[in-house]
């Protein structure tokens, strides 16, 4: 009967059966379906760019999804986003640096973020006053302070931007999106497996060099400057993907899910390993010990009072301990145990002498500005001038591009003053205290393993933060914001929605 058909009915036919084929289908496996469509496009695109070097046609995706988004709906930006954020690269234009195609869409979503708002006035006014929205207020509010304030207004001005155009989309539009338990796991999903396809190609890459040091500290580009953000982002990921290898029916509802986590788990695993990057090491070491101390009760204050402890001890002790780790000369190297010791030799280590030379920089410009600093995104432009010649090694530099402060609290402490890094703090410890309260007040196990195991990821940010700062790159600040998003969303919505579901019960049963 088909066959007898001409050529226009057989095309009418066939857009008919596509037609009830797409109404049958529900509006979640509609949107899943044209996010799968996007994602492959986004994919073939990405890569076909990248292989003919025309970084710059990366735009088009960014202009195709601008349409799409403007007939579709805002609300599937932000996984996109996650999605592309791993595969996107980095093109300058006239000494002006931009992540393709990533960071025009956060700029887009932004934009159109904050016209609906603006026209509609719609907004879930519990997220506006959780204490760790402002934390973030604070933080942006004295930003744009210490801007006026800046040596150079522009380079302040334009890190301001970029700032919140991290925040709204990362953190701002995705908390209500989670509302949907389901899509948790579907940011967690999106830019999880490009990650995890990138830490494929990158243990293949060195499987071939014999697993070479030298090798491993760029394999991963052109999607990640160098082996310490790639290893950070790892590290970021490994305890969150953990908790769906070992979650309940309502994280893991399948064997095939399970079995799934189990191998990104095992993936984010060796790709930590031979990043060689020490500080993701030691950061996921950290949030091991944050997992005892939780598991065997202990509190936040305790923790605290602990530190404090350990911090007054460092201080009065210094020159010793000083003196003790400048008789470490294990160098960096390809042995596993080798190189996590090299991590405390200051001596002959030109990775760790040059880390020291970088915060002894900050710490000279924090003492002539204490107050608010030299300008937010300021230090890579003025730190060169306080290199004392003994501090020099062979890959010291004056190019802006390459100043690096190496840790996110003496960043702020030179650019912003000494309430700049206070302010860091405050934002660090209320999502960890909010992280925690969700822990122990939740009802649903789901929701209290899940907000343990975000805790303990951003952890490993956290003390990574100690040694380097990416927070200023989409890499890191779009699974940072996001992660940080949903503990804010746990705690606002679930804990008080499952009472709201137990009351519910019991009038029902009555």
């Amino acid at each position: 009967m088909y066959w007898s058909l001409g050529v226009d009915q057989k095309v009418n036919k066939i857009k008919q059966h596509i037609f009830n084929w797409w109404n049958a289908m529900s509006k979640g496996k509609q949107n899943a379906l044209l996010i799968a469509l996007l994602c492959s496009v986004f994919l073939s695109g990405i890569f076909y760019f990248l292989l003919y070097e025309y970084y710059f046609y990366l735009l088009v995706p960014v202009i195709l999804l601008a349409l799409i988004l403007l007939v579709l709906n805002i609300k599937i930006a932000p996984f996109l986003i996650a999605f592309i954020t791993p595969l996107s690269v980095t093109y300058t234009i006239k000494e002006l640096a931009i992540s393709l195609p990533s960071e025009p869409l956060l700029i887009l979503i932004m934009v159109l973020f904050l016209w609906q708002v603006f026209f509609t006035n719609k907004y879930d006014k519990k997220v506006l006053k959780h204490p760790v929205s402002i934390a973030i207020y604070i933080s942006l509010a004295w930003t744009f302070v210490t801007s006026f304030f800046s040596v150079d207004y522009l380079v302040s001005f334009k890190y301001l931007l970029s700032q919140i155009w991290f925040i709204i989309p990362c953190y701002f539009v995705l908390i209500p999106l989670f509302k949907k338990f389901k899509n948790l796991k579907n940011f967690f999903l999106c830019y999880v497996i490009p990650l995890s396809v990138i830490a494929i190609v990158c243990i293949g890459l060195l499987s071939t060099e014999n697993f070479a040091l030298s090798y491993a500290h760029y394999v991963m580009q052109p999607f990640y400057n160098d082996h310490t953000a790639y290893g950070a982002v790892l590290a970021l990921f490994v305890p969150l993907s953990f908790v769906y290898v070992i979650g309940n029916k309502k994280l893991t509802p399948t064997k095939s899910w399970r079995i799934f986590a189990v191998v990104v788990f095992v993936v984010l695993v060796l790709g930590l390993i031979f990043s060689y990057s020490r500080a993701a090491w030691a950061s996921v070491l950290a949030s091991i010990a944050v997992f005892v101390a939780v598991k065997m009760r202990i509190k936040l204050k305790t923790i605290l009072i602990g530190l404090g402890v350990v911090g007054v001890f460092v201080l009065i002790f210094w020159s010793s301990i000083l003196g003790m780790l400048q008789q470490n000369n294990q160098d960096s190297s390809g042995n596993m145990v080798e190189h996590m010791t090299s991590i405390t030799n200051i001596s002959t280590d030109d990775s760790n002498v040059e880390r020291l030379n970088r915060w002894a920089c900050a710490i000279a410009m924090f003492e002539e500005q204490p107050i608010v600093g030299w300008g937010p995104g300021t230090y890579k432009f003025i730190y060169s001038g306080y290199q004392k010649s003994y501090n020099l090694t062979q890959i010291s530099t004056n190019a802006g591009i390459l100043g690096s402060t190496h840790s996110e609290y003496l960043k702020p402490l030179s650019e912003q003053g000494f309430f700049g890094t206070i302010v860091v703090f405050i934002l660090y410890l209320t999502t960890v205290f909010i992280g925690l309260r969700v822990y122990h007040k939740a009802e649903d196990k789901a929701v209290a393993d899940l907000a343990l195991f975000l805790v303990l990821s951003l952890v490993t940010y956290y003390v990574h933060g100690v040694f380097n700062n990416f927070l200023e790159t989409e890499k890191l600040a779009v699974p940072f914001w996001g992660l940080t998003a949903m503990i804010v969303a746990l705690d606002i919505y679930y804990p008080k929605k499952k009472i709201e579901n137990k009351l519910i019960d019991n009038k029902n049963e009555n």
